[in-house]
Parts: C-alpha cells; sequence; structure tokens
C-alpha cells in the first residue's frame, strides 16, 4: 500500500489558476491533476489514517469529521467562485495519481459537457414553507369563493346557515391544499423561467405543514437580477400571506452535476 492516498475535492478546467488556494484537509497542498483540457483538483493525505473503511468508521466523530468537511466545501467553493466546477461528494478517493488521470479520462466527455452547462451559472436555493394556519390564510387570498359561502352564511336562516358553514369548512379545507400546489407550481414555474436548470426537492402534499418547496435552480450570472426580481414578486405576494421563503446562495452547482 502507497503511504499515500489521492483526495478529490472536485473537477475544474485544467487552465484553473492555483494562486491562493486554501490548504485542503490536514493542511495539506492542493495540486491538479490534469488530463487534456480537464483536471482534478486534489490532495495527497495518509493512507494510515483515510483508505479502506477509516473515514466511515469515524463518520459519528464532529470532532473528526466537522474540519474536514468545511474544508472540503471551502475548496470546492473557492474553485466555483473561479470557474466551472463540478463538485465531488466527500471521500473520492484514489491510490494514487494514476488512478485520478485513469477517472478523468474515463469521463472526461461527461466532464466536459457538465462544465460547459454549469460555465457562468452559480446555483441557488428558495425554500417555501409554511404552517397550517398560513396556508389557509393564503387559501383565503387566492379564492374569492370562499369570502362569497362566509358572506351567505352570515345571513341566511338558522338551519341554512349551518349547512353553508360546514359546506365552508369543506371548501377551506380543499381551498387550503390547492392553495399549497399553487404556491408550489407558481414559485418554481416563475423561478425556473429565469434558470438555465431547477431542481424541485420538496413540493406540497396533502396539505402537510413544513417545507412546500425545496428548490435549486442554476441560474446564469446575467440571469441574476431578473431571477431576484422574480423572486422579490414572489415574496411580495405570498409572506403577507404568512409564508415564510428563504433565499440561499450562491453555490457551486451541487445539485446539477449529478450523473458524475
Amino acid at each position: 500500500m502507497s503511504e499515500t492516498i489521492e483526495y478529490v475535492y472536485c473537477v475544474v478546467p485544467a487552465t484553473l489558476p492555483l494562486n491562493g488556494v486554501p490548504r485542503g484537509i490536514d493542511r495539506e497542498a492542493v495540486r491538479l491533476v490534469a488530463h487534456a483540457d480537464i483536471a482534478a483538483l486534489v490532495s495527497s493525505l495518509d493512507a494510515g489514517e483515510y483508505s479502506g473503511d477509516k473515514p466511515a468508521e469515524r463518520m459519528d466523530d464532529p470532532e473528526w469529521l466537522t474540519p474536514r468537511a468545511v474544508t472540503h466545501d471551502a475548496l470546492v467553493m473557492w474553485a466555483g467562485d473561479r470557474g466551472a466546477v463540478v463538485p465531488f461528494p466527500m471521500w473520492v478517493m484514489f491510490s494514487d495519481q494514476a488512478g485520478v488521470t485513469d477517472m478523468l479520462a474515463g469521463k472526461a466527455a461527461d466532464f466536459r459537457d457538465t462544465l460547459d452547462r454549469v460555465s457562468g451559472a452559480k446555483e441557488f436555493g428558495v425554500r417555501v414553507s409554511g404552517d397550517q394556519v398560513s396556508l389557509a390564510a393564503a387559501a383565503e387570498k387566492m379564492d374569492s369563493a370562499l369570502a362569497v359561502l362566509e358572506q351567505q352564511a352570515s345571513v341566511a336562516p338558522p338551519g341554512q346557515a349551518y349547512l353553508l358553514r360546514r359546506k365552508l369548512a369543506d371548501a377551506r379545507k380543499a381551498a387550503t391544499r390547492d392553495a399549497a400546489v399553487r404556491i408550489v407550481e407558481q414559485t418554481h414555474d416563475a423561478l425556473s423561467s429565469r434558470s438555465r436548470a431547477s431542481i424541485a426537492r420538496a413540493t406540497a402534499l396533502a396539505n402537510e405543514p413544513g417545507v412546500l418547496l425545496d428548490g435549486a435552480y442554476l441560474v446564469a450570472d446575467e440571469e441574476y437580477e431578473p431571477f431576484r426580481t422574480v423572486l422579490t414578486e414572489i415574496i411580495a405576494t405570498y409572506e403577507p400571506a404568512g409564508m415564510r421563503i428563504d433565499f440561499t446562495g450562491p453555490w457551486p452547482p451541487y445539485h446539477f452535476v449529478r450523473d458524475n
């Protein structure tokens, strides 16, 4: 067994300059291993500590795992701030540099396609959440028929009012379910229209409280301001009704390189 293993953070264009690159895991140096026009950003780590199942055996140790995870993400972010990047999950390792080169050669076409697809773009996250109360409030604003039923029930004779209020209660339940679906669809469609690619990672189901949409959006640099304008309009529409909308990013394109 070699004394070191090669730990891969991401794949980048081989022309990426390493000026100012942060240190890697365990403060090891970071370098490029290239194949033609693509390269892996790597560090050489102690094989005695990282080979085989050793990292898996320490996944439940936050004091050991956290600084390594932070370093991994920092390297991917650093590369993503400077151009196209294909992020790797943690613990992609090879026994030697030749293994890294073989990996790059074997998937060179896929890596090139992915780098082209994400070049000049960043990933952003948008999460929409709301509980039963906020969804009900949104439904009242979105469905004018509820106000009509409420008015009819308020002036009807007691027997008819009872039936109308039962009908109103059922209508409110259905409207609340519909509101969740409509909020998700309208939000995701509007943001997707300003994105190069998008993924809805959660959807509203049966009026469940909590997260309605957890979306990831690959936004071209020139579309960032239009994307933010659309998001501002969504916030202005739904937050007064009690929806919570969280916006995060920019991130490397973690959710748009899954095939690699």
